[in-house]
């Protein structure tokens, strides 16, 4: 279902690349959606805050924080819904260590130098995601009034030490919860993974594990969140050009062509993005294209819209992991 009403959504790693493009396709939507991007990166999100995004300002907010701590999440989180008065409705977790590949030592997983990497992965990449899930629950909860309290789960007695007893609590799940009218899709929670999930090159393990670990979330997370009406859904993009999503691309953008950030600089990215990449790229897709940033946005836009999808992966990658040889 289209989306009908303005949700309020945190966005992490929003600040550049993906996480940019899904910050401003929201925002420019006539519903009104409010937008708090969390990124380590201070300087960029600043820029992209005040600059890149300054039509919108009365309904963008951001912090810098580190995913890796589990306490500078929270604080975020705690920004954030202040920011929002306290109702938080999507989470759209794309903060994540973007290289694909090892680059400590011999950048082999024979080599014991890539341990640290292979941390900082499982810590950006699939921790803060649960980190961030957990820490927003609270919030999406309080904005269905189906469900009872913004805290702790209710203690109702049900021993859920196997899954044969939870049946009780099962048989107690409250129906309808995002209304029969279905125009309240209920909280969601997204997750952006990659293909890299499902197929891999040498030397990807840090990445690719933690992405298919992220799908692992995914399911998991869903069937425990009916209970607070949140749906949980993973999209997994492929190669998504995305380079130029940043500051100095717009700079560059705007000392080349004369054009400021927006609109024009819109009207630029869309003429040049594909500027440095060979046409094997794109044939290597079975949609002739290298994939946009605004593709994943559009994904997430009808995700966050369809109250009856749920525990479920959505492969964005152009049926680029469907040809047997990509390179032909």
């Amino acid at each position: 279902m289209v989306n009908t009403q303005s949700k309020n959504i945190i966005i992490t790693g929003g600040a550049r690349g993906i996480g940019r493009v899904i910050a401003r396709h929201l925002l420019s939507q006539p519903l009104g959606h409010r937008v708090f991007l969390v990124d380590l990166n201070a300087e960029e999100l600043e820029y992209v805050v005040t600059k890149h995004l300054a039509a919108y300002a009365p309904r963008v907010g951001s912090v810098v924080a580190n995913l890796r701590n589990p306490r500078a999440i929270r604080e975020a989180v705690a920004k954030a819904a202040e920011f929002f008065d306290d109702r938080i409705d999507v989470l759209v977790n794309n903060a994540g260590i973007a290289r694909a590949f090892f680059t400590a030592g011999n950048g082999t997983m024979e080599d014991e130098a890539t341990a640290e990497q292979w941390q900082e992965y499982l810590d950006v990449n699939l921790s803060a995601p649960f980190w961030m899930s957990q820490a927003v629950i609270p919030f999406m909860k309080a904005q269905n009034p189906k469900i009872e309290g913004k805290g702790e789960l209710k203690q109702d007695g049900v021993d859920r030490t196997t899954d044969l007893k939870r049946t009780a609590e099962f048989a107690n799940l409250p129906l309808d919860l995002h209304g029969k009218d279905r125009i309240d899709e209920g909280g969601c929670i997204v997750h952006i993974t990659s293909f890299r999930a499902h197929v891999s090159d040498p030397d990807c393990e840090g990445y690719g594990s933690t992405k298919a670990g992220l799908l692992g979330l995914t399911q998991s997370m869903a069937v425990s969140c009916q209970r607070w009406g949140i749906r949980v859904n993973a999209i997994s993009p492929g190669w998504v050009h995305v380079v130029h999503e940043c500051r100095e691309g717009d700079e560059a953008a705007a000392s080349t062509q004369g054009a400021p950030h927006e609109e024009e600089a819109k009207k630029v990215r869309l003429e040049t993005w594909k500027d440095g990449l060979k046409e094997l790229y794109h044939r290597q897709h079975l949609v002739g294209r290298v994939g946009l940033g605004e593709d994943v946005a559009e994904a997430v836009e009808y995700v966050m819209g369809a109250g009856f999808l749920s525990g479920q992966e959505i492969t964005l990658d152009g049926g680029a992991s469907k040809r047997k040889n990509p390179d032909v």
